[in-house]
């Protein structure tokens, strides 16, 4: 990755903000201009002695500076940014050492903070820099992020081969009897197999159809697979810190007709939004609809019940999103998930997720696993 044109970039929108200074905590964010990759998220707060302090700061003409705390900096950072670290040490004084370094960039009178930074830090930001302005980075790095270019698709591809590949092994092993649970452990199981560095959020399978008034807002659970009964997935891998997001839905014994009406619409809505997806010819919320009018004119308007996708990238879920009301329009390099479904409550559940890049004659599908159906036992 050319983390330099990124910076540049990133400075450019600096100096049309009026921003003097960048604050990046771990985050997307950072990543995306450091190459600096986030931690696994996990329950506990894992912290270290003045641990607020970590983070990135670049200014519209000093080079970007590393602040870690002694830990962080020995053991978490790649050797590509060593060169110019500020290490905090065990015993130090945060407040006093985050002073010295906020002093090597001047005069700051406005800072962009990362948007889900510890309030500990943004406080202590604030106590050091009193008078000064405050605004979110992802006024800076949100339009940059939006688009992206050939390298970044690039992995973004192999994500979502990544997760073409975990079903296509999950599948053979579906069977009755089997519980969601079961079903979603061999989903992650296979995705560290196959080289994932972990789901991009936590899997999600689920039965729906006759006789079960379940909602599609329960999650994963100790149901038996049954027969009769359709089988949605949910999960996504991460591949060079970016994320990709898939559906798809298989039906436990042969589907009745209403089954396979309800499927074949959701899937007519997802082609025919990708089709329509052209670089400067559609806005977010005409993809939406386009989608959305193919369930409606069938009958099932009311149980098409969220957006039709979102943008994805290093984050699993990005701005745009494809729904109404975001008047964005699609640009070349835009990467979403589109994401129909039908979900009834006691009738029948089915949804398609795939990540698709906006082209200027239409969406590229980065999957490859088909979208015929597949019938279990």
């Amino acid at each position: 990755m050319d983390y330099g044109a990124r910076i540049s970039r990133a400075r450019q929108a600096m100096e049309q903000q009026g921003v003097d200074l960048l604050f990046l905590t771990p985050s997307a964010n950072m990543q995306y201009l450091t190459g600096i990759h986030r931690e696994r998220p996990n329950f506990g707060n894992v912290n270290y002695p003045g641990g607020w302090v970590y983070s990135t700061l670049i200014g519209r003409q000093k080079d970007p500076v590393v602040v870690a705390p002694r830990m962080v900096a020995e053991f978490d950072l790649p050797d590509a940014v060593r060169s110019n670290v500020r290490v905090l040490p065990e015993q130090g004084d945060a407040f006093s050492f985050m002073a010295g370094v906020l002093a090597e960039f001047g005069t700051i009178r406005r800072v962009a903070v990362e948007n889900r930074a510890w309030a500990e830090a943004v406080l202590g930001l604030q106590e050091l820099l009193p008078g000064v302005a405050f605004t979110l980075a992802s006024t800076i790095l949100a339009p940059l992020r939006m688009i992206k270019d050939e390298e970044e698709i690039a992995l973004m591809r192999h994500g979502a081969h990544l997760a073409d590949q975990v079903f296509s092994a999950v599948l053979p092993l579906l069977k009755p009897g089997m519980t969601e649970l079961e079903v979603a452990l061999e989903v992650d199981a296979q995705q560290r197999r196959l080289g994932s560095e972990g789901p991009s959020f936590t899997t999600n399978v689920f039965m729906m159809g006759p006789g079960l008034d379940r909602d599609v807002r329960e999650k994963v659970s100790d149901r038996k697979l049954v027969e009769g009964l359709s089988l949605s997935f949910d999960f996504g891998c991460v591949h060079a810190g970016y994320c990709s997001d898939f559906g798809r839905t298989v039906h436990i014994g042969e589907p009745p007709a209403d089954f396979r009406r309800a499927y074949d619409r959701v899937i007519a809505a997802h082609d025919e939004a990708i089709r329509a997806m052209q670089a400067g010819r559609i806005t977010a919320a005409e993809a939406n609809a386009v989608a959305r009018k193919v369930i409606e004119d069938a009958g099932y308007g009311q149980h098409f019940r969220h957006r039709l996708g979102h943008g994805i990238g290093l984050d699993v879920h990005e701005g745009p999103f494809l729904t109404a009301g975001d008047e964005t329009t699609l640009q070349t390099g835009m990467a979403f998930t589109v994401e129909p479904s039908i979900f009834w409550p006691g009738h029948v559940g089915t949804r398609i997720e795939d990540v698709v890049i906006v082209r200027p004659d239409g969406g590229e599908n980065l999957n490859a696993t088909s979208s015929a159906l597949n019938i279990v036992g």
